[in-house]
């Protein structure tokens, strides 16, 4: 039995040696025998003869592996420990940066909004100018000859406002009817409306130099006339309107003078139908006791002088909007 344990153990070390760095070596036996040579272990099974060959080498590779692993994992389980404190700021940090980036979204969509609301203002304000602008060089052209134009006019003439009033008669008991006017005077204020034709510019004339001129030996020094900074229309030309609350029984026609573009000054005469007193009577007289104010009134045309200053219409709408 000696010698067969001994050529057993040879032969496990040739095997041994010759599939070093293997894993398993099937070998067909029918006994089980356990033998550890240094750092060799040879285990056999019934049928199967299995060696397992592990150096030194790889196992003090494999040790330093675990502990470097346990080692790690304790770092990691200290660092999840010591952060328990630290992980609610880091919630509480979130949140926090959660916050601020949607009120920063929120600012951002508002200051857009902003903008789209500004550029709209600005389409809408860009399109206003090039209106007004369109109404200042409709407004300002000069080659327009008919031009609507308000104003107010001063005529020399009141208009009429008869009545019967009772006094006092030298007999005690009895009163005279006379005839009064509530509305005397001899300048009255009207609202007009109408438009002047250009006839003549003189534009031209009135935007120029004047400067002194010699004729012969004589110097003659032309009148001085004002300079605005821009040139501005003048024309003569003839007005024809109509006022008051009377439109078409009170007309307004002369000649007007336009000045600085917009403005008209007028001097006509004003032809309108008045209630005036028929012939026989005037202011102060007494009439009949059976007569009435309708008995001793009619209506009449009558021309009277008339002043009236006046605006374009085209500049009074460019100032309303």
């Amino acid at each position: 039995m000696k010698y067969r344990y001994i050529i057993l153990l040879a032969f496990s070390l040739l095997a041994a040696l010759q599939l070093r760095g293997q894993d398993t070596v099937p070998y067909p036996r029918q006994d089980t025998i356990r033998l550890l040579v240094h750092d060799t272990v040879v285990l056999l099974h019934t049928d199967t003869v299995v060696m397992k060959v592990i150096d030194s080498s790889m196992l003090r590779n494999m040790q330093e592996r675990e502990a470097l692993m346990a080692e790690k994992e304790k770092f990691y389980k200290e660092i999840f420990t010591k952060s328990g404190v630290d992980q609610n700021k880091i919630e509480a940090d979130r949140d926090h940066y959660r916050h601020l980036v949607d009120s920063l979204n929120r600012l951002v969509r508002t200051a857009e909004l902003e903008n789209v609301r500004k550029e709209e203002a600005n389409k809408y304000l860009l399109q206003r100018a090039k209106d007004a602008e369109a109404r200042v060089s409709e407004a300002t052209n000069r080659k327009k000859k008919v031009r609507a134009i308000q104003g107010i006019a001063m005529r020399f003439y009141r208009t009429p406002n008869w009545e019967v009033r009772l006094q006092p008669a030298a007999e005690a008991g009895k009163y005279d009817k006379v005839l009064r006017n509530r509305n005397a005077g001899n300048i009255e204020f009207d609202f007009v409306t109408g438009a002047s034709v250009m006839l003549w510019d003189f534009t031209q004339y009135f935007n120029k130099d004047h400067k002194s001129r010699t004729i012969g030996d004589t110097k003659i020094k032309t009148p001085e006339v004002r300079k605005f900074d821009q040139d501005f229309a003048y024309d003569l030309g003839i007005y024809v309107g109509f006022g008051g609350s009377n439109l078409f029984k009170n007309f307004y026609v002369g000649p007007s003078f336009r000045f600085v573009d917009f403005f008209y000054f007028t001097v006509g005469v004003n032809i309108a139908e008045y209630n005036v007193l028929v012939s026989g009577y005037k202011e102060g007289d007494v009439i009949g006791a059976t007569q009435t104010i309708d008995d001793v009134t009619a209506k009449s045309w009558l021309m009277k002088p008339f002043l009236a200053l006046s605006i374009d219409l085209d500049f009074l709408s460019y100032i309303k909007k």
